[in-house]
């Protein structure tokens, strides 16, 4: 597209994009306009101009102008600018709006030098828009727009390619790729969340450069991988992810992914990683066979698959702890013969209760196992809490004054008591004091 005319091919150009909207982006037109009063080049840029195009609600707005970072603060002032990147051409303006507190990123237009990290570029030149468009990851986040004028400016056919449905690296995507290894997985996650198809050069890109993934920073690998697992359409990036070579080099422990039986069956809606996390290692237990008297509780892989990931993506211990709770949960409440419930409540106490629910209902469809354990469970637990999680009649407090001391058998003795109050083999307190006073007689007649 011509830098002369950015707009000549451009449908939405002379009508308005943007509405009256939020006062976030109430707050980024006057900022525009407060730049552009004062003699500099001021428009939207990158992804807000993207979702508005797709016709979502964009949830920030940036700018972008020719005013340098020092312009910028001396048009609004020290009190409502803070520098969060000036060295890459970054000033955060904030201010109030109808008593809201709204800040937007003000970046001026650049091109960056080499990329020595693979992340940041060592030195950036402030350019023209159009130098700034060329320098972005993919075609679809290089738009800009004038909301003075109400018009896109579209220096890379990124309008072109949402209307063809193509996510496309900007320029040559092998040096795209170069400048930020993390874009490999950015240009999967785009492509999931707007249902757009990679363009060939982009992914050959892609695929040979796929080993460098291993040089971005584990916490910037899991932060991407959330996204990409918690979105609804999951199951083709991830698929994608394989089909790209990244998946051997971010979770080997994972392949192939069509093993993934249950991870295929989540629905595709907005899934919490630890539930995502707690499907994809379902597999790596191998059901224990139905002869197994702990059937279906499942081997110890998916552990291990688990704790190598959490050591990979650098996620937190909740996430990792929320994964096995779910993991333990859904089996226990699938199981095709109902346990007693002082074997399955356990498991519910952690929370994910509903989401352990969901999980076990689809290893029942995935192994066609009946669901009537998990009937019975649901109506259980549709009861108040103390019905399905009442205090303990006999709690430690009571062993000590029987005149027991802490150890193994003082623990297995609580155990035993609220096993037998939750499955009902009592049906009062006094009856699990009388069963209390013969437990320990009994341990003494022996002697």
């Amino acid at each position: 597209m011509s830098s002369q005319d950015p707009t000549a091919q451009n449908p939405s150009a002379d009508r308005p994009l943007f509405h009256a909207g939020s006062l976030h982006r109430q707050f980024a037109h006057e900022i525009v306009r407060r730049l552009v009063d004062r003699g500099y080049v001021a428009y939207y840029a990158g992804g807000c101009v993207r979702d508005a195009l797709l016709s979502l609600t964009p949830k920030d707005f940036d700018v972008a102008t020719d005013a340098t970072p020092e312009q910028v603060r001396e048009v609004f002032g020290a009190d409502h600018t803070r520098a969060v990147g000036e060295a890459f051409g970054v000033v955060l303006v904030h201010g109030r709006l109808a008593k809201t507190k709204c800040q937007v990123e003000v970046a001026t237009f650049r091109t960056d030098g080499s990329y020595s990290d693979g992340r940041r570029p060592d030195w950036v030149v402030y350019a023209t828009a159009e130098q700034d468009a060329q320098r972005r990851d993919f075609t679809i986040n290089g738009l800009f727009y004038d909301p003075i004028a109400q018009r896109v400016i579209d220096f890379v056919g990124g309008q072109i390619d949402l209307g063809n449905r193509l996510l496309r690296a900007i320029g040559d995507p092998y040096a795209r790729i170069n400048e930020d290894k993390l874009r490999m997985l950015r240009a999967i996650r785009f492509a999931a969340r707007f249902a757009l198809e990679l363009d060939p050069a982009t992914r050959k890109a892609i695929e040979e450069s796929a080993s460098g993934i291993q040089r971005v920073s584990g916490e910037r690998i899991g932060m991407e991988l959330s996204k990409i697992l918690e979105h609804p359409n999951r199951q083709w990036a991830w698929s994608e992810l394989e089909r790209c070579s990244l998946l051997a080099h971010i979770a080997p422990e994972l392949l192939p992914v069509d093993q993934a039986e249950l991870f295929l069956q989540l629905p595709d809606t907005h899934l919490e990683l630890p539930v995502v996390l707690a499907a994809l290692v379902h597999p790596l237990g191998r059901l224990r066979p139905p002869s197994d008297p702990e059937y279906p509780i499942p081997t110890q892989a998916w552990r291990t698959a688990l704790e190598a990931i959490q050591r990979r993506w650098k996620l937190p211990n909740a996430t990792i702890d929320s994964a096995c709770v779910c993991v333990e949960a859904s089996c226990a409440l699938a199981n095709p013969k109902p346990l007693d419930w002082s074997h399955v409540q356990p498991k519910l106490l952690h929370g994910w209760i509903d989401e352990s629910m969901h999980l076990a209902q689809a290893l029942c469809r995935l192994h066609r196992w009946p669901d009537s354990g998990i009937q019975t469970y649901k109506e259980r637990l549709a009861q108040p809490t103390h019905l399905w999680n009442p205090e303990p009649w006999i709690k430690g407090s009571d062993l000590i004054r029987a005149g027991l001391k802490p150890g193994p058998a003082f623990g297995k003795l609580l155990s035993q008591a609220r096993s037998m109050q939750l499955d009902g083999q009592w049906t009062s307190e006094a009856m699990a004091f009388e069963w209390l006073a013969s437990a320990i007689r009994e341990p003494q007649q022996e002697q």
